[in-house]
């Protein structure tokens, strides 16, 4: 039978215990890192969702030739048609994301739109959404 020296068998306890305080130092140092990046890209994928549904109401109301309304208030927002009662999304807003000032905006059948600046804030960091004269949105620091 073939015999492995004795330095040769495996780790000790100390050598174990060593390398799981290593690990758990490690851990400890990436964690808080890890949730901030969570929360700002938490943030950000809101900002971009509102600019994707800011374009759905434009591109609605110009293929309707009708006013669509988008009601925002600090826990999310209502697209609707005023003409008709009919929603067309109805979203809150994900986690500690918060809007700041509640807003309306009317986007009108010929593509533009009332001019506003729409703050997203979760505590640590915000994000704006203008909503341009011509319907667009951009999504800024």
């Amino acid at each position: 039978m073939l015999r492995l020296p004795a330095h040769a068998r495996g780790f000790t306890l100390v050598e174990l215990m060593v390398l799981i305080g290593i690990v758990g130092l490690l851990a400890a140092i990436g964690v808080p890192t890890f949730n901030g990046y969570l929360r700002a890209n938490q943030i950000t994928s809101v900002g971009d969702r509102l600019a994707a549904d800011v374009a759905l109401a434009r591109s609605t109301a110009v293929a309707q030739g009708r006013i669509v309304r988008l009601e925002a208030e600090a826990g999310g927002y209502t697209i609707t048609v005023p003409t008709t009662g009919r929603t067309l999304r109805d979203r809150t807003f994900d986690g500690s994301v918060q809007l700041q000032n509640p807003q309306t905006i009317d986007f009108f059948p010929w593509g533009s739109a009332d001019t506003v600046t729409l703050i997203l804030d979760d505590g640590s960091d915000q994000r704006q959404v203008q909503v341009l004269p011509t319907g667009m949105a951009e999504v800024g620091p």
